[in-house]
């Protein structure tokens, strides 16, 4: 599966250079830690030297290479599909991410950019919405409504994905022919894209089967273990025969003390990376899995953290798995590859497996695919970007259009008239030759 990629030519330029300098700083930490693991003396000093370079190196091997060997803003996009909130409804997650430097920066430690739209749709219905990002990870107050595509290759397959430079975000933007039906936020955003020079991508996308089949990497599995857990802790709580007055003080008493525990583990399951749960995760898990007397409450939820458990590990220890047997199978080292169904080059191979485990070490899965679990400080950021970012980018595209106008119109006229005067040289000639006469 494809997707097309609009991106600023201006932007493209400047990425030329930048990653010039990006691969030269690049090519001297390559060589001096080289240099340093060839003066190792054992694998003592071999293991310091691992600890020392810290759990970024893998990234920043990847982001080199990316670097030296592909082009300015390439990208490779996967997409992860999740539970929705509500039962019925699925998820799904179009991430994107970008071989780029972010401007002018000294740094490559990073693979520019990973943001993500977010489609959801009612298995009932078929309606299918998006939320783009509008700056910064936050995403849109309103959804676009998609329904008329019908499913989720559709989309991909005939809408196309929008990156400019400075908004840290990714939208997806309707097809052209169909733009008599955008409703007036697809038109303010159409004319916020600006009237500058833009260049076309096709890149790869690994479609949630290939993520789930092929590579087994099950974050649906996780993601619906914590929505479950949340689900039960929900409807155990408003249950009087767990939490009623009829119940005696002590069994009561208890039981709400078991639900706090969760409670904690639920805000931590929302609010944290995964790659921070497993302990508290396994913690919990563990205290009421040893009860010796466990109550009904308590019986019920041990399952759920169960699942939870198992499901948060093999997610996390299948991404680090996925970055070995990557490095493995590009050595030679193996003839078995699973990465044979996935039509993606070595490059963008490591950039996945890669970027799957920085998400679980950097991204909470509320920003992942439930913006309504955010922070109160994340909601707040989200509706003032949701508020200003529209007019502060329509405003740069009437500034730059006007900029425009005014080069091609005011100066051309300006170094036309100025061509069309005698030089000083040839107006002094002439009067010097009066006067001598």
């Amino acid at each position: 599966m494809e997707i097309r990629l609009k991106i600023d030519r201006l932007w493209l330029e400047v990425e030329k250079h930048s990653m010039e300098k990006l691969l030269r700083r690049y090519k001297q930490w390559e060589a001096a830690t080289l240099e340093r693991a060839k003066k190792a003396k054992d694998l003592r000093s071999l293991r310091e030297l691992y600890y020392e370079l810290g759990e970024r190196w893998e990234w920043d091997q990847v982001t080199g290479e990316w670097l030296s060997k592909g082009k300015p803003l390439d990208a490779v996009s996967f997409i992860m599909r999740v539970p929705g909130l509500e039962p019925g409804k699925t998820r799904y997650v179009i991430y994107a991410v970008m071989a780029y430097s972010k401007g002018f920066t000294d740094q490559f430690d990073h693979l520019g950019d990973k943001e993500r739209v977010i489609l959801e749709r009612d298995d009932a219905t078929g309606k299918i919405v998006v939320w783009s990002t509008t700056g910064h990870g936050a995403l849109d107050l309103h959804p676009t409504d998609l329904s008329e595509f019908g499913t989720l290759e559709n989309i991909v397959k005939k809408c196309h994905l929008v990156a400019q430079p400075g908004d840290h975000a990714l939208r997806l933007s309707l097809p052209l022919e169909i733009s008599r039906g955008w409703n007036l936020q697809q038109r303010l955003w159409m004319i916020a894209s600006g009237n500058t020079e833009f260049t076309w991508r096709t890149i790869t996308v690994v479609c949630p089967e290939d993520l789930e089949a092929s590579l087994d990497f099950r974050f649906h599995r996780y993601a619906n273990s914590v929505i479950s857990l949340e689900r039960v802790w929900k409807k155990l709580g408003s249950d009087p025969s767990f939490v009623g007055r009829s119940l005696p003080p002590e069994l009561r008493s208890r039981n709400k003390a078991s639900l706090r525990k969760v409670e904690g583990l639920l805000h931590i399951l929302w609010f944290k990376p995964p790659a921070h749960q497993l302990r508290p995760a396994q913690a919990v898990y563990d205290e009421f899995k040893n009860i010796p007397d466990p109550t009904e409450l308590e019986t019920t939820l041990i399952p759920y953290l169960s699942e939870l458990v198992f499901a948060l590990n093999d997610v996390i220890e299948k991404a680090k798995y996925l970055k070995w047997k990557s490095v493995v199978e590009q050595k030679g080292y193996t003839p078995e590859s699973l990465f044979d169904k996935i039509n993606i080059t070595g490059m963008a191979r490591e950039a996945l497996v890669v970027a799957l485990d920085d998400i679980l070490k950097e991204h909470t899965l509320a920003y992942i695919a439930y913006p309504e679990r955010a922070t109160m400080v994340g909601k707040i950021l989200r509706i003032v970007l949701g508020l200003l970012v529209l007019p502060v980018r329509i405003g740069a595209a009437f500034t730059t259009t006007l900029s425009c106008w005014f080069k091609d119109k005011i100066l051309s006229r300006l170094r036309f008239r100025s061509s069309e005067e005698p030089s000083s040289e040839e107006t002094v000639e002439p009067i010097d030759s009066v006067h001598t006469a």
